[in-house]
């Protein structure tokens, strides 16, 4: 920007801040908030990442866009905890990504047992359901790939995970949020091995 229109002041932030990137999204035209809380944009899904420029130049800017939800009720009734308690409404403390990423220094409550499949970190499911991530592509940026090593660990092999390989595995990586301890908590209370005692 600078290059082409001179000097302008500014940050960018991809959930990096405080800033309400979906209102923001939402507001600009990128899509509209569906009934999973996600924005989810025509033609693409809602599988991406939101990036903002907040920068101190007048522009010229797009609408928002209509809500194309409809009727589709997809993502309310595959929520296995029942997250979205209506449409457009999440109880993020019924969230697995809640349960698997952000609650700290707790066990997860026996009420959710059963509930999380295969989830040890975050949760998808109701992107996965949205019909709209039919349109959605895989990306090709090399570093949104797994580290090879990734895929050839076995269930065993993520029961048994040390504090040594986690930290080489997930260096530079979203799991350093959840911790070996939080994952561990995570494994075990998936595949039914008891949690850590507090």
């Amino acid at each position: 920007m600078q290059a082409n229109i001179g000097e302008l002041g500014g940050r960018c932030f991809v959930d990096s801040a405080p800033v309400l990137d979906k209102a923001w999204a939402k507001k600009s035209g990128l899509g509209w908030v569906g009934k999973n809380a996600n924005l989810i944009t025509p033609g693409t899904g809602s599988f991406y990442f939101i990036a903002e420029l907040i920068v101190d130049l007048e522009l010229d800017y797009d609408g928002a866009i209509r809500d194309y939800c409809g009727t589709c009720t997809k993502c309310l009734d595959a929520c296995p905890t029942q997250a979205i308690t209506e449409p457009y409404v999440v109880d993020g403390s019924k969230c697995i990504s809640y349960f698997t990423i952000e609650l700290k220094d707790q066990l997860i409550p026996q009420s959710v047992a059963g509930q999380f499949g295969s989830w040890v970190f975050g949760c998808d499911i109701c992107q996965d359901v949205c019909p709209w991530n039919r349109f959605s592509k895989a990306t090709q940026e090399p570093q949104f790939q797994p580290r090879p090593e990734l895929n050839q660990l076995s269930v065993s092999d993520w029961q048994e995970i040390t504090h040594e390989v986690f930290q080489e595995l997930f260096r530079q990586s979203p799991l350093k949020r959840t911790g070996y301890e939080g994952l561990k908590r995570n494994i075990q209370f998936v595949t039914g091995h008891g949690q850590p005692q507090s």
